[in-house]
């Protein structure tokens, strides 16, 4: 939904990025995800921990892989950020102007989603306290308020063995 957010999270290497990429892809179709269907859009690919060459193809085994073709690729911008990734609180206006210089705004069919992957990159505080998670997630509300957008993000358990955590603490 737009104006809201959602966060993807879990261990290392299970597929959190390769499923944030095949929503992209179920949007920019107006395919479905995960079996729910997806208003057709554009979006903002935030990719900050991969090469853009790997980025790209993922994207192209993704779309093999749900044996699609790409009829609406361009309907997924992708912002390459590796190496350099800024604090959330920098990173939020940058995103605005970014969708605004495209063209994104709401009034003109602007991003549906704006997706980042992952947040460890961006977060600014300790994650542990609430004022500082607070204020953190508040970057993403602005990004969803001026966009008019939903955010979706996503973040990765600690290392280790998790079975014993409560969810809590993962």
């Amino acid at each position: 939904r737009k104006g809201h957010k959602m966060l993807i999270s879990g261990p290392s290497k299970a597929g959190k990025s390769f499923a944030l990429m095949e929503l992209a892809i179920a949007v920019a179709e107006g395919g479905t995800w995960m079996g729910r269907r997806c208003s057709q859009g554009h979006v903002l690919h935030v990719n900050l921990e991969i090469d853009a060459a790997s980025s790209m193809h993922r994207f192209a085994a993704i779309y093999g892989a749900l044996g699609m073709r790409p009829c609406c690729a361009a309907n997924i911008d992708v912002w390459n950020l590796r190496g350099k990734a800024c604090p959330m609180d920098r990173l939020a206006p940058w995103l605005i102007h970014r969708a605004a210089k495209k063209g994104r705004d709401p009034e003109h069919g602007g991003y549906s989603v704006v997706i980042i992957d992952p947040i460890y990159k961006v977060l600014v505080g300790d994650e542990n306290s609430a004022s500082d998670m607070g204020a953190f997630c508040n970057q993403f509300d602005k990004v969803c308020a001026e966009l008019g957008c939903s955010v979706v993000y996503c973040h990765h358990h600690s290392k280790g063995y998790q079975g014993l955590k409560s969810s809590m603490d993962r």
